[in-house]
């Protein structure tokens, strides 16, 4: 895809799922590291380390390209959030190696939600556009 390809029309509301699902997940990593940060039965372990040194950064610098890629959808920008979506359908594959479970079964499934959003939103978003 180049920047003067055309996509179909790609509605808003899709692109803004995505971004916000995308928010939501970066959201609750953050909320589970600072909660738990204190508690040293989790803070100490190498799953929750990895969350916290590893995933937490990379997840916040996506989550402000796609933040930045919602805000160029709505000046007509499309291609940019659809690229991003296309690269996050899989973001469970992205984040092989880091244990939901970081912070406990409660936490976990909330992220495993979380993430399954994502991939959903992702998914519309890309078929919208006419990316398989």
């Amino acid at each position: 895809m180049t920047a003067t390809s055309s996509l179909p029309a790609v509605p808003q509301f899709l692109a803004e799922r995505f971004a916000k699902s995308f928010g939501a997940f970066v959201e609750a990593v953050r909320e589970a590291i600072t909660t738990n940060v204190l508690d040293p039965a989790l803070a100490n372990t190498p799953a929750f380390l990895a969350w916290q040194t590893r995933a937490l950064p990379l997840l916040e610098k996506e989550n402000a390209s796609i933040q930045n890629a919602m805000a160029l959808f709505l000046v007509g920008e499309t291609n940019t959030i659809v690229k991003l979506a296309a690269e996050n359908r899989a973001l469970g594959r992205k984040l092989d190696g880091f244990d939901l479970n970081f912070a406990g079964a409660d936490c976990a499934r909330k992220l495993n939600q979380l993430e399954t959003a994502i991939a959903v939103a992702a998914y519309q978003l890309c078929a919208a556009a006419g990316i398989p």
